[in-house]
């Protein structure tokens, strides 16, 4: 059994084989059956969280608060009546990003990682939008949940059908159509986006263009492309989903980092067992001391049972009590942003589909 690096079991609790979205509803029932699902939910998602943390902060201890905090925001969410709307851990990744933002207004920012901060100051109090997260919002959570942990955690499929309520054979066999339902999520988003009357014309042509086999190349498209901004990110961020997924995903979903969140765990293939311990390891020289550790796993134990009686006595009049900033989901609106993304060069032209009116020109054969 993988030990995280917080000293628990991951998944050793009396709610082990229940799925995310069963710990999600019993966080908000009474104080005997929250409090465990609050630690089952930590143990299964603290240390991919405090490992995003620590791209956040260079230092250890202050990693560990904004990850902290991180679970307390989606808790008391949660106890509010309000969905996460997203994967628990990919929103977990969300909110830590989230609060690095507030952090850098005041003089808890010295504590930040300096590209961040950077990134942050010039984004905005709100910090960058996600470039696909308005596309990815709008998918069932089924299909979340398999590009999320089954792509960008690349959790076996065990691992992600326990997370999701799901069956192995759902997971192998649904991973990648999922992915390919995000595509075109991204697509349509894109293209709604546009004012240009002209960009839903091109939209199967990009389609055809980024095929993994046999992909069809268009003279217009690429005409059309130099003066579209739309059109040009729809058709980066498609060829980045099927030239590296891992990445394109993680740069698409997450503010900050997403690069490095992924590279920490080094490409194990398909089926390959692997230790979530690892993706979080400090590097050598960091404090490791297991009495650090057992000291920290007694105070959070110990302050997560305050958290768990709030959340109980939030419970009943949750859905329509005020909430405040630091409760409020994680929801953005469209924006228009391009990602950077390595394309592969554009295979030889073809023509181009038919179209009954004011269509591209076919490319000469």
């Amino acid at each position: 059994m993988v030990r995280a690096d917080d000293g628990r079991d991951p998944g050793s609790g009396i709610h082990r084989g229940a799925s995310d979205a069963r710990l999600t509803e019993l966080l908000r029932a009474d104080t005997a059956t929250a409090y465990p699902a609050l630690q089952e939910l930590r143990a299964r998602h603290h240390t991919p969280v405090l490992a995003y943390a620590r791209l956040c902060t260079p230092n250890d201890s202050t990693a560990r608060q904004l990850a902290a905090q991180a679970f307390t925001m989606a808790a008391r969410q949660t106890a509010r009546g309000i969905e996460p709307g997203l994967p628990w851990r990919h929103q977990l990744l969300l909110l830590t990003a989230r609060l690095a933002g507030t952090w850098a207004m005041d003089e808890r920012a010295a504590g930040l990682d300096a590209g961040l901060l950077l990134v942050l100051n010039t984004a905005g109090p709100s910090g960058p939008v996600p470039p696909m997260l308005t596309a990815f919002q709008s998918l069932p959570s089924r299909i979340q949940g398999l590009i999320w942990y089954g792509v960008v955690e690349r959790e076996s499929a065990e691992r992600t059908a326990a997370l999701l309520g799901l069956t192995r054979e759902d997971v192998t066999y649904g991973t990648d159509p999922a992915l390919q339902q995000l595509a075109r999520s991204c697509l349509r988003a894109r293209l709604a986006a546009s004012d240009d009357p002209d960009c839903p014309d091109f939209g199967r042509l990009i389609e055809e263009s980024v095929r993994p086999d046999s992909p069809r190349g268009s003279t217009d498209l690429h005409a059309h492309m130099a003066r579209c901004p739309h059109c040009t990110t729809a058709y980066e961020e498609l060829s980045a989903l099927r030239d590296a997924p891992r990445v394109a995903l993680a740069e698409g979903l997450l503010p900050w980092g997403g690069t490095g969140y992924v590279a920490a765990d080094k490409a194990p293939g398909p089926g390959e067992t692997r230790s979530r311990a690892n993706r979080s390891r400090p590097p050598t020289g960091w404090p490791s001391d297991r009495r650090r550790v057992v000291l920290v796993s007694a105070a959070l134990g110990v302050a997560l049972l305050p958290l768990v009686l709030f959340l109980v006595a939030q419970g009943g009049s949750s859905a329509q009590d005020p909430v405040g900033s630091a409760s409020t989901p994680v929801r953005v609106p469209p924006v228009a942003v391009t990602v950077t993304a390595t394309v592969s060069p554009s295979p030889s032209p073809s023509p181009s589909p038919s179209r009954t009116s004011k269509s591209p020109s076919p490319t000469p054969t």
